[in-house]
Order: structure tokens, then C-alpha cells, then sequence
């Protein structure tokens, strides 16, 4: 459920023989923080009581309680103290704060468990518990000596909701699960269309029944988070666990702003879309292609003109694109808050390590790709000038063997690297195998010297003379052969190929050239989505045969599926799976699909009416989506470059497969 703080009142405390716990009444509520008036309102009396709504709890001191007394009094104070209101909506909502303390029982209770970010019963909780009674301590010190400076938020004749919270008795639903109802129990909803329960704010979305097209958000019992006088014409809640929901007024069209989940406005309604990347940034993108990274919630630009994603270590990678089609994309990495951890000078960054804080760089020099180090810092470990860094897949952090990281420089020469981006030794030898797992052993290294393989050390000193290279490389792919059941003396039909046969044959700068047409021109990713192909092969992931004029043509749906289930994008939907086209931009990591909505209801109810859809959608996007197997009950799909359909089915026509592009 939604971090919140509940107030609430009780005859007895959990202590008193006669205490019941369903007898308490609800009086406010507030989600993801506590109001400034619920403090003042617990007051320097405020003790910490244990509370059985939660199971440790019963043992446990875990909620604030104060008597009523001193909680009306309180109010009173600060009444006298404050503007006189000078609309209807601040004289009614004073009027329910008063209403429901002076009807409440002998004790007022604060819970906000929810908000403490430790669990119940440990030091931690406990510290911050008090921390929160000493705040409403400082809060009712304030009142009593009349010191209006510090409860200025609350003296101002437009007291803001995020200061005194939402009261109503109803808040009392807060202190369960709020959960989805059936419609027919709840009459608020009886005058109004419901279109979806969102789990993740804890709201029914609605219209008018005469106005569909202006939604709101109201929760089961009764309170508004988007009232219909928004005129809000689009919601996007998908960010609603990160604490956000965009919204999208009436007028004017095109504009977006951000709502957190009181259905506070933090990003006023600007030009363009907004997408949330993180509970701490957002990044609005205009119709003339500029973009701007904005933290929240105060919505103060971090930077303008990069791209972001979501990265596998937790980190966000950004993108800042080239000044003119000469100069390349530079990426850098920031943390969930915007602040710089790689700066924007590479033109890839891999994961870090989990516990040697490290990841592998490139950049493009003299028309080519080269590798470093750097660590969390941002701090350059190994300069960009090693033609290969091993690591497990091509965003993974370097792999360690006894803590050295094996390394081809630019020359082509074997050389293993220090955790501090030092060369272990002088490299003088060419790795024996293109797979550097062959080469790269736990301890020692296959290299050549005076055309023999030899094992050297990790110290660069050669142990002993292993074969010639030809003999060594035919020993090699014998035991591959072997390892994955393969009867080399089998026939294999012309057209058709084993595992072992396209790692053999497939020419690696045609399969870049694929994976570029399934990846929308990225040159990066597409080498990323070979060399993990290259390694499902090699490691045995893949079986069995596969057909295609061509190696290239054979490995096509290989590709794909890399491009799609590791890369994020495609996506593998059954023919059930109708509901998933709303979602569609969850499944598929591509811009343009993260604004596109479909309602089942209205625009047509078939898997097939949805992929027609989302094509509609992706059209002037200047996109394709294409099914890659037509003809089956499960649809593969991926998201192509009009430019690139003429490429992709000349591969195709070559392939044993059937694209439908819709």
C-alpha cells in the first residue's frame, strides 16, 4: 500500500483492558509524508504507544498518541493565530479539522509506520519514532510562545493540504489495505463511468458519464487525488510506485505536467511529454526533439539535450548526442538523483561490479572501438586503448580471474590488468582462439609465440609448449563438437546448420549489420546483441539446427530474441495476450510507444486490432512493427526504421521464417 500518516482517535489505548480496535475513527490522512499539523497536534505530550494494526506492534512501541485535550486545545491556538479564511474551501476544511477533534474520543493517534523506513521493534525505528515526537514537541513550543515565524506554513490564509493533511472520517480506510470494490457498493461511483482500477495509486479512474474524455482519481472511500475540475483528458499512473502521475489538461493540447500521489501539482502543465526515469527525475521531451532532465520535486533542471535509460547496477546511463552528423554520441552514467557518476566522454559504460566498483569504457578512436576502465568515481582506471576487455556479456563489469582482468591492447597482444587499470605485465603474445574463454584459462593463458600455442602465466612468463595453432584450434572445436553432442561425420542438410556450424561460418560484421536493422540503427547495442549471441552458441545455450540460405540468415531469430528479451527491444506476446497491448511501452523499450494508449472497449477488442493500432501509432514515428513468425499462435515482435525495412527483408527472404509487418 502508499506510505501514509493517519490520525485517528480512541477511547482506550492498546494497554486498557476495554481497549477495541474496531472502535477507533478515523480523523486525517496524508500519503508519503506527515503534516506539519499532524505534529503540532500531538504536541509535547506526544508518547510512543505499541499498536496492533501491525503484528510487532502488539510487543513493539510503534505509533505517537496524545491525549484529545491537549490535541483541541492546540487547534484552538493556532486558530487565533491564523488569517482569517477568505473562501468557501479554507472555511470548510477548517470547519471539518474542528468537526472531527471535537467529536473524537479520549486519545489522538498517529501512525505513520509506513513512513518510517526501518522495521518495527529495531533501534533504528525506535530513533526515529522519537525523532518525530521531538519535532511535534518543537512545533507545540512554537505555539505556546506565539512564534508565527516558525508555523508559517500554517498561518497563511491559503494553508496548503500538504501542511494540515486531508481530513475526513472516511480517512479511516487508511489504516487497511485499500483494495478494489465492487462498484455497486460504493454510491459516489454510481454517477460517474468507471474505466480501471490502478492498483498502484489506490484509485478507480473515472469520467463524467456525459464528459469521457476529461479522468479523474478517486479512491474507495471518496477522496479525490484528480478531481474532475482538472480537466485532465490523459492520465499516466505507470509511475505511480515512484510517487508520480503525469497528467495531460485539455487545453492547451500537447502539454504535460507531474502530480505526486495527493494529487499535489510538483511540474505545472509545459510543452511536451513527461517521463518519470526515477523517483527523483523526470525528463520532458518537446515537439522539436529538445529534452530536459529535471529533478524532482522541485522540477530544477539537471541537464538539457541528453537521452536516458535504466541501467542493470541501478545507475542511469545518459546520452548527449553528437553537434553534427560527423561527431558521435557521447554516454555518461548519473545516480537515481541526477548527480554525475561517469562524465559523457565514452561511447559505451557497462555495469559496475557489485564489489570491486569498476566497469569497462570505449571510445571511438581512428575510426575504431576501444576499451578502459574507470571506477564509481568516474575516475579513469586503463586509458581506452585495449582493443578487448573480457567480461561475462557485453554490459556486464569486467571478469576477475585471482583478481586480474584479461585484456587485448590495440595491437592485438594479450595482456592481463590490475584492479587499478595497471598492465600485469608487457604484452608480447597474440591470444591462440578468437573465444576468450579458450584463451583465458583460471590461472594461465593460451597464447602463440614463434608460430606455437604456448600457456603463459598471469605474470606474462611462458609455462609450456601446448600444439601448433591449427592443431590447437582443431582440438578445440573437437571438443566443442563434443561437449554439445554433435556427430561431426553427420550429414548436415544444405541450408541447414548446427550451432557449431554458425559460430564457424557466420561472418560477425554481417550479423552487426542484423542486429543494427532489429535495433534501430544502434551500433553499440547491436554488437552487444552478437557478442551475446556468439556466447548462447558457444556455451551450448542454443540447440538443435538452424535453417537459412546463409549463416547470417539462419542466425536472424537468434538475434532477435537477444534484441528483444535482453536488450528490451521486442517483446513475445501469445495470442491471449490482448490486454498487454495497453502496456505495450513496458514490454518494448522504445520512446516513441511509452504515450501510446488503447482501450480494448473502444477501439476494437482483437490482439490483432491492437497490433494495427500500435502500428498507427508508430507510423509517423517513421516506425515499423513487425511480427517475426506470422502464421503461429505466438507473435514475436519488434519495432524496425522504415529505412531499414527494404535490408531487413532482403535477410528475411533468406531466412526460414515469415515476418509480418503490420
Amino acid at each position: 500500500m502508499i506510505s501514509t500518516a493517519v490520525l485517528f482517535s480512541t477511547h482506550h489505548l492498546p494497554d486498557h483492558p476495554d481497549f477495541d480496535i474496531e472502535a477507533i475513527e478515523g480523523l486525517a490522512e496524508w500519503r508519503q509524508s506527515t503534516p506539519m499539523l499532524f505534529k503540532l497536534l500531538m504536541g509535547s505530550a506526544a508518547q510512543a504507544v505499541t499498536w496492533p494494526l501491525y503484528d510487532d506492534g502488539v510487543e513493539h512501541a510503534c505509533a505517537l498518541a496524545a491525549t484529545m485535550a491537549q490535541a483541541r486545545a492546540s487547534w484552538q491556538a493556532l486558530s487565533a493565530l491564523m488569517e482569517a479564511p477568505r473562501d468557501a474551501a479554507a472555511i470548510v476544511a477548517r470547519s471539518a479539522i474542528a468537526s472531527l477533534l471535537a467529536n473524537g474520543e479520549q486519545w489522538l493517534v498517529l501512525d505513520c509506520v509506513q513512513l518510517i523506513d526501518h522495521d518495527i521493534g529495531t533501534p533504528e525505528f525506535a530513533a526515529q519514532l522519537q525523532g518525530i515526537a521531538a519535532e511535534a514537541a518543537a512545533l507545540h513550543a512554537a505555539l505556546l510562545r506565539g512564534d508565527q515565524a516558525a508555523l508559517q506554513a500554517l498561518l497563511s490564509v491559503a494553508t496548503s493540504t500538504g501542511t494540515i493533511g486531508y481530513w475526513c472520517s472516511s480517512a479511516s480506510a487508511h489504516l487497511g489495505n485499500i483494495e478494489e470494490r465492487d462498484i455497486a457498493e460504493l454510491p459516489f461511483l454510481q454517477q460517474l463511468r468507471v474505466h480501471a482500477w490502478v492498483a498502484e495509486a489506490q484509485c478507480y479512474e473515472v469520467s463524467a458519464v456525459g464528459d469521457i474524455a476529461v479522468r479523474g482519481l478517486v479512491t474507495p472511500y471518496g477522496r479525490w487525488i484528480v478531481p474532475l475540475s482538472m480537466q485532465a483528458v490523459e492520465l499516466g499512473h505507470h509511475d505511480a510506485e515512484s510517487g508520480w502521475i503525469t497528467y495531460a489538461p485539455a487545453s492547451p493540447a500537447g502539454w504535460q505536467g507531474l502530480l505526486d500521489l495527493n494529487g499535489s501539482v510538483v511540474l505545472p502543465p509545459a510543452p511536451g511529454k513527461l517521463y518519470v526515469i526515477s523517483p527523483h527525475l523526470a525528463v520532458r521531451l518537446r515537439d522539436e526533439g529538445a529534452s530536459s532532465l529535471l529533478h524532482l520535486p522541485d522540477g530544477a533542471v539537471v541537464m538539457e539535450g541528453v537521452e536516458t535509460c535504466e541501467r542493470n547496477d541501478g545507475l542511469l546511463e545518459f546520452e548527449r548526442p553528437g553537434q553534427d552528423d560527423n561527431e558521435h554520441n557521447l554516454l555518461g552514467v548519473m545516480d537515481a538523483h541526477g548527480a554525475v557518476v561517469v562524465p559523457p566522454v565514452y561511447s559505451s559504460v557497462q555495469d559496475f561490479g557489485t564489489r570491486k566498483k569498476i566497469a569497462i569504457v570505449s571510445q571511438r578512436i581512428a575510426g575504431r572501438f576501444l576499451f578502459g576502465l574507470v571506477n564509481n568515481k568516474g575516475e579513469p582506471l586503463a586509458p581506452c586503448q585495449y582493443s578487448y576487455i573480457d567480461s561475462a556479456t557485453t554490459s556486464s563489469p569486467p571478469k576477475l580471474r585471482k583478481n586480474l582482468i584479461y585484456a587485448i591492447d590495440a595491437q592485438g597482444l594479450v595482456c592481463m590488468l590490475t584492479l587499478d587499470g595497471q598492465p600485469a605485465f608487457t604484452p608480447k603474445y597474440a591470444p591462440a582462439h578468437h573465444l576468450s574463454g579458450i584463451t583465458a584459462q583460471s590461472d594461465f593463458l593460451f597464447v602463440i609465440k614463434d608460430a606455437m600455442v604456448w600457456r603463459m602465466d598471469f605474470a606474462g612468463e611462458l609455462l609450456a609448449q601446448v600444439d601448433t595453432p591449427d592443431g590447437f584450434r582443431a582440438d578445440i572445436s573437437a571438443q566443442l563438437h563434443q561437449a554439445m553432442g554433435l556427430n561431426r561425420a553427420a550429414p548436415v542438410e544444405r541450408g541447414c546448420y548446427t550451432p557449431a556450424q554458425l559460430l564457424e561460418l557466420a561472418d560477425r560484421d554481417q550479423l552487426r549489420a542484423i542486429a543494427a536493422l532489429l535495433l534501430q540503427g544502434d551500433e553499440a547495442l547491436a554488437q552487444r546483441c552478437v557478442d551475446l549471441t556468439l556466447e548462447e552458441l558457444e556455451a551450448g545455450e542454443t540447440e538443435g539446427e538452424f535453417d537459412g540460405d546463409t549463416p547470417e540468415a539462419a542466425c536472424l531469430f537468434l538475434l532477435w530474441s537477444n534484441a528483444a528479451d535482453v536488450l528490451g527491444l521486442g517483446a513475445t506476446l501469445d495470442w491471449k495476450s490482448s490486454e498487454e497491448i495497453a502496456v505495450i511501452g513496458q514490454h518494448i523499450a522504445v520512446p516513441a510507444l511509452q504515450d501510446f494508449t488503447w482501450d480494448g472497449e473502444e477501439d476494437g477488442g482483437s490482439i490483432t486490432e491492437g497490433f494495427e493500432a500500435i502500428a498507427q501509432h508508430l507510423a509517423p514515428h517513421g516506425l515499423n512493427l513487425v511480427n517475426m513468425h506470422d502464421g503461429e499462435d505466438t507473435y514475436w515482435l519488434a519495432v524496425l526504421r522504415a529505412q531499414d525495412m527494404p535490408a531487413f527483408d532482403a535477410i528475411a527472404r533468406q531466412s526460414a521464417l515469415n515476418p509480418k509487418v503490420y
